[in-house]
């Protein structure tokens, strides 16, 4: 399985498991392995907010994005 996404990265939420999409722009900080073989990512904003995420739940940041 090939990573979709690296760390560093700057993403955005398109949807989440609550159904609201996040406007904020976010870093992808670690990958995470999962039990049931997805890979998670570790995503964090500038003011300390952490999540983690499935690849389908986020998209690469415009190039004008800014942490």
């Amino acid at each position: 399985m090939q990573n979709t996404f690296h760390i560093g990265q700057l993403v955005r939420i398109t949807h989440s498991s609550s159904g609201y999409a996040d406007h904020r722009t976010y870093c992808i900080v670690c990958l995470v392995a999962h039990e049931e073989g997805d890979r998670l990512y570790r995503i964090k904003n500038t003011i300390g907010i952490e999540r983690l995420v499935r690849a389908d739940e986020i998209e690469p940041a415009s190039l004008t994005a800014v942490p």
